[in-house]
């Protein structure tokens, strides 16, 4: 009676070890697979450029230049304006794209509105920046450097008031730096970062009024 026990008991503790093995077989399983799933969402990009209505090839992880360009239209003017007050909304608008704008680009703009600041420049400043109708998107604003970093040239018409006095309005062609970026999806959906400007930005003949 004894030893059928004993052989009942290492029968369930058999049992015991072998559900044991294939729990931690299942649990490894489900680490492995957490692990390439986070994996996969950090480095596997997909771009679709913003107009895909004449047909596109999309490529995985490879930004197209209208998605480049797209970005640094849309940062860099929301950057730019300034409905009320440029002393409080510059700021401001660093400080809420900073996950778009790589380290450099916004040590340098904090240092541009310092300067600003001291020569009394951003106080009731308002600012708005639209794109030259006719100088919109084309393969030609967007250089390639090589698979992480874009050159894009931005032909912008800025208007702007001090103290409700229109003060400024001016054609620039400004030359933006567009990085590739690694941060979270969850902050920055783009994958891109303003890095700066690429050399001076120019006037653009036929200015409106300065």
């Amino acid at each position: 009676m004894v030893s059928k026990y004993r052989g009942e008991v290492d029968n369930l503790k058999s049992h015991i070890t072998t559900l044991r093995v294939v729990i931690g077989i299942v649990v490894l399983f489900c680490f492995l697979f957490w692990n390439s799933a986070n994996k996969a969402r950090d480095v596997q990009r997909v771009f679709i450029p913003p107009d895909i209505r004449a047909g596109s090839t999309i490529t995985l992880n490879q930004v197209p230049a209208t998605t480049a360009y797209s970005f640094a239209i849309s940062i860099f003017s929301f950057l730019n304006t300034w409905l009320e007050d440029g002393s409080v909304e510059y700021p401001s608008r660093v400080g809420e794209l900073s996950a778009y704008l790589t380290p450099r680009y916004t040590q340098w703009l904090k240092e541009d509105i310092l300067r600003r600041s001291g020569r009394g420049e951003l106080d009731r400043r308002t600012r708005t920046v639209t794109v030259i109708n006719e100088m919109a998107y084309d393969d030609e604003r967007v250089e390639i450097i090589n698979e992480n970093n874009f050159v894009v040239w931005l032909d912008l018409r800025i208007k702007e008031t001090h103290r409700g006095v229109d003060i400024k309005t001016v054609d620039i062609r400004y030359p933006i730096k567009v990085v590739r970026s690694d941060i979270s999806l969850d902050f920055n959906p783009w994958g891109l970062q303003l890095d700066g400007f690429h050399g001076n930005p120019t006037r653009i003949p036929k200015t409106v009024n300065e």
